[in-house]
């Protein structure tokens, strides 16, 4: 979807306003196959290309509610949708079609924002109310659909993905460095900021309301993590949660009459999923694995074995360097955005070979999160004992020793794992996570920008969204420090990105039941021993699951979705990784200092130093920035992609 408010045309034509929607809509025409459209609406241009799941005909897009006061444009699905139609009919509502986005309108017409508290799936939408001549943008609360806008000089302009707004005429084009230097410490650019200076994200579980030139952002939600009043105990936690994921996966199922798959790693949280859809489908669930050609990161069998023991229809996808490699050749210059996340390789391969059988999936994504299933919390919990007997800086030279230890190219290298320790163990619990994983630490950056990046590298605090959500919590413990501060960025903007930019890019809609709202509030309110129990993570699902899957699945630790990213740059990828950080390539650019990044790749691929995770991070950037950026100072035209069926002004 896409817009704006407004022209900076003083014709104001409406074939003027139509070009550029069309120009904006070819950009994501990825997005929706079913066919688009456009309209007019009181001064605001809507355009739309369609995933249809409920409803096609009667949902076609843009949308305007039954009194013409109100028009929408909506990307997602309201899963309560059914719930909702029947209360609005209650009421004595004429409703027209069995869409959910009739309903979204209609309900907003009554209800106003207050609709969104009723709301229960993953949405991005801009709506314009004709009565107060209102413009919203919103996000849903966990932030799984990305939308993004910009000031214009009449208005604003909004788009579900950065390369659609682009090309508009009064966007911006100027990189933003110091949301550069935060993609480099978070693997993402994170809400509200964006690549572009003057572009800007909503935050999830918010909107922004644009009236005759004001603008006010409002919070409708945000985590919450702390036990609530009154003890439960672990057998009443464990019902209730049992109930409630049920639901959360049902209602994923049962809003559509589509055919829904699920991404299958073999892991607990995958394979629960996989299991209560398998449980509520009358036919195997298609599952989708990938296979890695390199030993050390294949975990297929695992999948294979849940499959198995499920009775689903499996699907293995096999992986090679060639593979991955291609992923970044024909896709990575068309990114919508820079993403650091490798995993987001075999991601954009399973989701590619999914869509040839389905249109949509179910994932695990969010259960680390909400249930500490980390590798990182047991350290974190590991860290706190430790921290009570030994000096921080004993523990920081015991752990540096490992740069001693031989390199191996497997999944989570032992020297790996304890270089990260010794680089977080000083940090805040909420930071440390990130100053662990981190591709460059903030105090390595100076060293990397180029002098003019430099001169722009103001107030540069990575951590401000997490400050801003910590504010006045000051009961919280170090570990749900740490939760909340992996919530904030590593689920909404690196986790979340990589789903909805891996399945989107194929047309394939991907379903998230672990973030699902009532559970995750759910979740929120259990103590930490009901998500780790000493060292074991994940307690409550472990004990749900039990009477779901073999017990090899339920007790096993997943190495987690990994790609051999460190050989990767090493052998496919090496013509790529020396053209795009080429001293002149570089220069081009102006963000990096070419000198600095030469050292970085030398060192690599004489394999004196594995700086993969760092040389993966400006790799993005500069793909992203030679195929979106540069050319889009050059050019904003696209081929049009509205169907002939188009909308009118209205």
């Amino acid at each position: 979807m896409c817009g704006f408010v407004g022209f900076s045309d003083p014709r104001g034509a409406p074939e003027t306003s139509r070009a550029t929607a069309e120009r904006m809509l070819s950009a994501i025409a990825h997005r929706g196959p079913d066919g688009s459209g456009w309209c007019h609406h009181r001064g605001v241009t809507f355009a739309h290309c369609a995933l249809a799941f409920v409803d096609p005909e009667g949902g076609r897009q843009p949308f305007t509610s039954r009194s013409g006061a109100v028009a929408v444009v909506f990307n997602g699905e309201i899963y309560n949708h059914a719930e909702l139609r029947r209360a609005l009919l209650a009421d004595g509502a004429a409703l027209r079609t069995t869409s959910d986005t009739e309903v979204l309108v209609e309900l907003y017409e009554r209800e106003g924002a207050g609709a969104l508290d009723r709301l229960r799936g993953m949405y991005a939408f801009a709506l314009h109310d004709a009565r107060t001549d209102t413009t919203l943008l919103v996000r849903d609360p966990l932030g799984k659909k990305p939308l993004y806008y910009t000031r214009t000089p009449d208005g604003v302009a909004f788009a579900s993905e950065l390369a659609a707004l682009l090309r508009h005429p009064d966007c911006p084009r100027t990189p933003d460095v110091t949301a550069t230097a935060d993609y480099l410490v978070l693997q993402a650019f994170p809400a509200p900021g964006s690549a572009v200076t003057g572009v800007h994200k909503v935050r999830p579980g918010s909107y922004l309301r644009f009236r005759r030139g004001s603008e006010e952002e409002v919070e409708y939600w945000r985590p919450e993590l702390g036990p609530a009043r009154g003890r439960v105990s672990a057998r009443e936690a464990g019902a209730r949660f049992g109930e409630l994921f049920t639901a959360a996966v049902a209602r994923r199922t049962a809003s559509t009459p589509r055919r829904l798959g699920v991404l299958l790693s073999g892991g607990l949280d995958s394979s629960a999923v996989a299991a209560v859809a398998q449980r509520l489908s009358a036919d195997p669930v298609p599952t989708f694995s990938a296979g890695f050609d390199d030993p050390a990161f294949d975990e297929s069998g695992h999948a294979e074995a849940v499959a198995r023991h499920l009775g689903t229809e499996h699907h293995t996808i096999r992986v090679g360097q060639r593979d991955l490699a291609e992923v970044v050749t024909g896709e990575y210059a068309g990114a919508d955005e820079p993403l650091a996340d490798p995993s987001l390789l075999p991601t954009r391969l399973i989701c590619r070979e999914a869509r040839r059988r389905v249109r949509g999936v179910l994932t695990g994504d969010g259960a680390d999160e909400l249930l500490l299933g980390y590798r990182f919390f047991q350290a974190e919990r590991a860290m706190e004992t430790l921290l009570r007997v030994i000096p921080a800086d004993r523990i920081q030279t015991l752990a540096r020793l490992a740069r001693h230890l031989p390199e191996r190219s497997g999944n989570l290298p032992v020297r790996a794992a304890l270089q990260q320790l010794a680089r977080g163990v000083r940090a805040a619990p909420e930071h440390r996570f990130y100053a662990s994983t981190a591709p460059f630490g903030p105090g390595e950056l100076a060293g990397l920008f180029s002098a003019g990046a430099r001169e722009r590298l103001t107030d540069h605090e990575p951590f401000r969204e997490i400050a801003r959500l910590l504010a006045g919590r000051p009961a919280l413990t170090p570990m749900e420090r740490s939760q909340l501060g992996i919530m904030c960025h590593f689920l909404r903007d690196v986790i979340l990105t990589k789903a909805d930019r891996g399945g989107m890019r194929s047309a394939l809609e991907i379903r998230s039941p672990f973030l699902d709202l009532d559970l995750v509030e759910f979740c929120g309110s259990l103590p930490t021993d009901l998500k780790l129990r000493r060292f074991t993570s994940k307690y409550l699902l472990r004990g749900v699951a039990a009477d779901w899957l073999p017990r090899q699945t339920v007790r096993q630790t997943k190495l987690g979705f990994r790609t051999p990213l460190a050989e990767l740059l090493r052998g496919a990828l090496r013509p790529v990784l020396v053209d795009s950080l080429a001293p002149g390539a570089l220069a081009a650019g102006g963000m990096f200092d070419p000198v600095a990044v030469r050292g970085l790749v030398d060192a690599h691929l004489t394999r004196r130093r594995d700086n993969s995770r760092r040389l993966w991070a400006l790799l993005c950037y500069q793909l992203w920035y030679e195929g979106q950026l540069a050319s889009a100072r050059t050019t904003h035209s696209g081929p049009p992609v509205l169907s002939k069926e188009t909308r009118h002004a209205v």
